[in-house]
């Protein structure tokens, strides 16, 4: 049996990493984004160099992490992706908080791009099943060939599905 589960991520997420930007002291972030992490960020008050279609800034291609700090190295790498473990396992623990007990009997499907929400949300709950969900027709949710997660995605998910499949 399979179940879609849904949480406001990019906001849990951004409130996890406005508390660890501000208990660290750091300037604010750069992120490569669509668009909705950025928003987010932006909506918890931090300092925001986003890099997307939205942004002051396009890439046109993929920049790996090391890159990134090079470039900003005042800033956190926000990207969704590019969080250190111990961030992620925080943004683990404001899922827990925000969806209590899960349903073990169940498979539950997770929208995925980058693979950070499926992996945080493995990481919450090593109990339950999840399924990362690829969607190429939502910039937000389109697989990347180059996504620094996707081996770890594979590792946790018990499934995944949608144009990963087809582009892996």
């Amino acid at each position: 049996m399979r179940s879609r589960l849904t949480i406001p991520a990019k906001r849990l997420r951004a409130e996890a990493i406005a508390e660890y930007v501000r208990a660290a002291g750091v300037g604010g972030v750069v992120c490569f984004t669509c668009g909705n992490a950025a928003e987010e960020l932006r909506r918890q008050g931090l300092h925001v160099v986003e890099v997307g279609p939205r942004g002051e800034l396009d890439a046109g291609w993929w920049w790996p992490a090391e890159r990134i700090a090079r470039t900003w190295p005042h800033l956190l790498d926000a990207t969704s992706g590019h969080l250190p473990a111990p961030l992620m396992a925080r943004v683990a623990e404001a899922f827990r908080r925000y969806l209590g007990p899960l349903d073990m009997d169940v498979v539950h499907e997770v929208a995925s791009g980058s693979g950070e929400t499926v992996v945080c949300l493995a990481w919450a709950y090593p109990e339950c099943r999840f399924a990362a969900v690829y969607d190429g027709r939502r910039p937000e949710t389109r697989y990347g060939r180059q996504a620094p997660l996707n081996g770890l995605v594979r590792a946790v998910a018990h499934a995944v599905t949608g144009d990963a499949d087809e582009t892996a």
